[in-house]
């Protein structure tokens, strides 16, 4: 087994949505970011790649390079369950938290666990989103932007998980979802 740890943080900005979880959510204020700032996926990407300590998704997806700006992070997303099973590893679980006052998260964390189950080709039981606020204390209190912490559990693979013996890669996810290749 392999367990990895991840955690995004993002200021508000200008703008009138946060994305979380690949969800788009009416707000007061954008994140600012160099992609679309979804700190549930970015956490989630850095909890994978810790756990096959291949590390950060800056290393991945370098802020600096113009081909990520304003991309969906469900591509990073996609990217990273590509490298679980490139690894001989399968996803088994992973838990979110999204720490912040506003917006509202419970509303829209259905949809969430949905797009990351999609996007890992797994269960939907497999994966947790939850919220809690920092009663007022710290830059999340203030409402000065959005944090999130992820875990996940990887396990081995074994020969039984093999789908016609292959390992769906990053274009045949992709062309599922019908997102734009990158």
């Amino acid at each position: 087994m392999r367990i990895g740890q991840g955690i995004d943080v993002h200021a508000f900005g200008p703008g009138d949505h946060v994305v979380l979880g690949g969800v788009n959510i009416a707000h007061d204020h954008g994140l600012i970011a160099h992609s679309d700032g979804d700190v549930v996926i970015h956490a989630l990407c850095d909890a994978i790649l810790g756990a096959l300590a291949l590390g950060d998704i800056g290393h991945h997806f370098p802020p600096h390079d113009p081909r990520w700006k304003d991309v969906s992070s469900r591509h990073f997303l996609l990217h990273c369950a590509g490298l679980i099973g490139e690894h001989g590893y399968v996803f088994g679980n992973g838990d979110v938290t999204v720490v912040c006052e506003q917006p509202k998260i419970a509303p829209h964390v259905e949809t969430m666990r949905r797009n990351l189950a999609t996007d890992l080709d797994c269960p939907l039981g497999l994966v947790n989103v939850k919220a809690t606020t920092s009663e007022k204390l710290g830059f999340t209190g203030r409402g000065e932007g959005i944090a999130a912490f992820a875990v996940v559990l990887l396990t081995r693979r074994r020969d039984s998980q093999l789908v016609s013996g292959e390992n769906p890669d990053l274009d045949s996810l992709v062309r599922r979802l019908e997102l734009d290749p990158l």
